[in-house]
């Protein structure tokens, strides 16, 4: 058990200030289809693999803390779900998929 909390932990320091530079802008979207493409992709990795994130995110955000923790698992499964449908219509950077605000999990 302790190995297994030390991975995560470990594997939180190394991915996560990645995850800010790997948020792009859902309106960076240009001409250039490589671009497009490449944007949707890692922002539906990213929000996909850090939707869980909300569940932290949502109380520190709310007054009322108990009423956060029930809007972490919420928001935690809609971004999970956007970012999984994201990465998987990459190839149409057009394709409208609901984006939860913000674009990036770790933005507050």
């Amino acid at each position: 058990m302790k190995k297994l909390l030390a991975l995560v932990v470990v594997m939180l320091i190394a991915f996560v200030p990645l995850s800010f530079a790997a948020c792009p802008n859902p309106d960076s979207y240009d001409d250039n289809y490589a671009k497009g493409a490449g944007a949707k992709l890692v922002r539906g990795l990213s929000n996909a693999a850090l939707g869980w994130v909300e569940i932290l995110r949502q109380p520190v955000i709310n007054e009322n803390k108990w009423e956060g923790v029930s809007k972490g698992f919420v928001y935690a499964v809609g971004r999970t779900g956007s970012g999984v449908l994201e990465a998987a219509t990459f190839f149409v950077p057009q394709a409208d998929i609901p984006l939860p605000t913000p674009a990036c999990p770790l933005e507050f």
